[in-house]
């Protein structure tokens, strides 16, 4: 290949990447107005709703049940750390799993993809629930929980990343299952509950009996919280933490959905 072949084939790859930015850019745009709202309150609800349920799961824990964290000394901070965790993966996925169904009249546009409208919720939903977190973190940390301050930024990012994949992964798959059972994602979320109640979110696997741990540490879910935890509590080892079954499970997971999205691409587009 001449030396201008070679770089008209880069001005063409650099005009399609800067198409698709703006494409992808444009759907975030139209996403948060679908999502939110025109009005400022609908962002401030995405504040205020785990603050919330925040409040009141430390309020049942604390005055309640007079439960003891099982990491540092303050029961909100355990909490939050298996709220954000938790929260990255399936708000991911359940907002990917519409992705689809929610753009059909955009997606009958020539330039408009699939993986455009995946690509613009996911970037939205997980900036959204990072922004979130990051306040509520800091916000212990002003109140004087001085555990809220990241002990290791780089195990956060990663256990972010994997939580993230995770819900992309689920989400895509959701997608096509949805194809072919209109009715999945009600399924999927009477599943969603006991997911999060058996994810670590508010307990420690250490807590738990040998026999009942080993059948948790199947979901993916239970690795990504505990990676997490590592992030803010220096002195949490994280024993049964097992890195190389979480990124195996997030790895399959996401090949799984892409190619089940190409596989049944036809289905997946047709209208319900």
């Amino acid at each position: 290949m001449t030396a201008f072949g070679v770089s008209n084939g880069w001005v063409l790859a650099r005009l399609a990447l800067r198409s698709q930015v703006r494409i992808v850019s444009a759907l975030i745009r139209r996403e948060m107005v679908a999502h939110y709202g025109e009005s400022r309150l609908g962002y401030l609800w995405a504040f205020l709703g785990p603050t919330l349920q925040l409040i009141g799961v430390v309020v049942i824990f604390d005055l309640v049940l007079h439960r003891h964290t099982p990491l540092g000394r303050s029961t909100a901070l355990f909490v939050l750390t298996g709220f954000v965790s938790f929260f990255l993966y399936s708000k991911v996925a359940l907002y990917v799993s519409g992705a689809v169904n929610g753009n059909r009249n955009l997606l009958i546009l020539p330039p408009v993809k699939p993986y455009d409208v995946i690509l613009a919720r996911v970037i939205l939903e997980a900036s959204t629930y990072l922004l979130v977190g990051f306040m509520m973190f800091f916000a212990l940390y002003f109140l004087g929980i001085a555990e809220a301050a990241p002990a290791d930024f780089l195990t956060i990012i990663e256990a972010c990343l994997l939580g993230i994949g995770f819900g992309l992964g689920v989400g895509m798959i959701n997608i096509v299952l949805t194809g072919y059972f209109h009715n999945w994602m009600i399924l999927f979320g009477l599943l969603s509950f006991p997911t999060w109640m058996l994810s670590g979110v508010w307990f420690l696997p250490e807590q738990l009996p040998e026999s009942f741990r080993n059948w948790m540490l199947y979901n993916p879910m239970m690795h990504v919280v505990m990676l997490f935890r590592m992030g803010f509590y220096p002195d949490y080892k994280g024993e049964f933490l097992d890195m190389p079954f979480l990124l195996a499970a997030v790895g399959i997971t996401l090949a799984l959905g892409m190619t089940l999205m190409k596989v049944c691409a036809r289905r997946v587009l047709s209208p319900l």
